[in-house]
């Protein structure tokens, strides 16, 4: 998301309830378009002088070699227009292999600024 008009937008859909997506950065997106662009979008800002952090480990990602998967979140709504991508570093995807628990915990940290007391329903990509 860019905008702060699109931020409150994320927001007042959300209220309460967001779908997750925990993806590789490998995986296409191809049946979900929404996803897609914004993965796009959030890979292409990683080139700009914004970087990105790790959401378990807080280091900043400055390329896609960088990026081992993507949580993405979607309001859950019927037809939702807007959606987030928070990144996981390939360190922390691949070589520590964190636990789904764990990369749960953080992001649910991260969501709940988002959507407090919200519910984050896990969802299948394919």
């Amino acid at each position: 998301m860019s905008t702060r008009h699109e931020r409150r937008r994320f927001r007042h859909e959300a209220s309460g309830a967001l779908l997750t997506y925990l993806v590789d950065v490998d995986d296409p997106l191809d049946v979900h378009p929404l996803l897609q662009r914004a993965a796009r979008y959030w890979f292409d800002c990683l080139s700009k002088a914004q970087h990105r952090e790790c959401v378990t480990c807080g280091v900043w990602m400055s390329g896609k070699k960088y990026v081992g998967a993507l949580l993405l979140t979607t309001p859950a709504i019927i037809k939702p227009t807007t959606a987030s991508v928070i990144g996981i570093c390939r360190e922390c995807w691949l070589v520590r292999d964190l636990s789904l628990e764990a990369i749960e915990r953080k992001a649910t940290e991260v969501l709940q600024a988002v959507v407090p007391n919200g519910r984050f329903e896990p969802q299948d990509s394919r």
